[in-house]
């Protein structure tokens, strides 16, 4: 699926025809001089890593690096085609050198068990959104890049080495899946509930006039409250389903995602709210739990 090539200043932006899954991130280049920053070069068609090589040459460009939010298929998957070291948070950097490994923070283990299914997650998400082994390299504290100054801040939820990169002089932004057009699942490997409200806060209180998100058009900061309200207002919905005497993952799952609640990443997004719940002793969580094996 091509992407439109949206220009603003020395940022380049690829961005995605939709932004619902299976589509590719949105691919972000920054240009300074000769040199290239290649954020998220997305999923692993050659059609991306094309049109990405095509701005390069159009650009003149004789060295680019890769840097990447976070290392799931939609936004590492072209890596392996373009010629330049790979950066990433150094929890991810065993995710983008062996994808298989991304069944941890999917907590692929868990949905089979839950749900009780025989169901390969990263097989699923690798059809999709092909991605292979790349040789990447632990991201900097701050990264130098032309005039450039840019700092990785850690923003797990999602993934639990995601990171959102922020250039304050710019007051930019780039999010990852934090404040997209469509919010990001999350799951407890990848930091859970909690961890995604400890990432809104800190973007928060950055100084930030542009968002670039990894789906979607280019956003705002006030996003994050927007994403915050959806949080809490699960947990709301959770907290009257178990008032109402609901006590299965099924009829909880329900309450919150009706017919669809059996999808893995609404499975995901109620076992990180009930370990959340669970962790701040909310009674329920008792031996009298039914449903599958318990987590918390």
């Amino acid at each position: 699926m091509m992407a439109d090539i949206i220009r603003y200043g020395e940022i380049v932006m690829l961005k995605s025809k939709t932004p619902k899954w299976p589509a590719s991130s949105n691919t972000y280049i920054l240009l300074s001089d000769s040199e290239a920053l290649i954020i998220d070069p997305g999923c692993g068609f050659d059609e991306r890593a094309k049109l990405i090589e095509k701005i390069l040459k159009d650009e003149e460009v004789k060295k680019s690096t890769v840097v990447l939010t976070h290392a799931h298929p939609d936004h590492m998957g072209a890596a392996r085609f373009l010629k330049a070291n790979v950066l990433v948070h150094e929890i991810e950097v065993k995710y983008a050198r062996n994808p298989r490994l991304l069944s941890e923070p999917f907590n692929a283990d868990l949905v089979k068990r839950i749900l009780n299914i025989d169901f390969d997650l990263v097989e699923y998400f690798m059809n999709l959104c092909p991605i292979h082994p790349v040789d990447a390299s632990q991201l900097p504290e701050k990264i130098g890049f032309g005039d450039y100054e840019i700092k990785p801040i850690l923003t797990p939820g999602h993934s639990p080495g995601h990171v959102a990169l922020y250039l304050k002089h710019e007051k930019v932004l780039f999010s990852g899946d934090l404040l997209g057009e469509i919010m990001a699942w999350y799951s407890p490997g990848g930091g859970g509930v909690e961890g995604y409200l400890e990432s809104l806060a800190k973007l928060e209180r950055l100084n930030v006039k542009t968002v670039f998100p990894s789906h979607g058009d280019v956003t705002s900061i006030e996003r994050v409250e927007k994403e915050r309200r959806v949080l809490e207002e699960r947990e709301r919905k959770i907290l009257k389903a178990i008032e109402r005497g609901i006590k299965s993952r099924e009829g909880l799952g329900r309450a919150l995602f009706g017919e669809k609640w059996s999808f893995f990443t609404n499975v995901l997004i109620l076992e990180s709210h009930l370990l959340k719940l669970g962790r701040e002793g909310t009674p329920l969580f008792n031996e009298t739990w039914e449903g599958s094996p318990r987590t918390f």
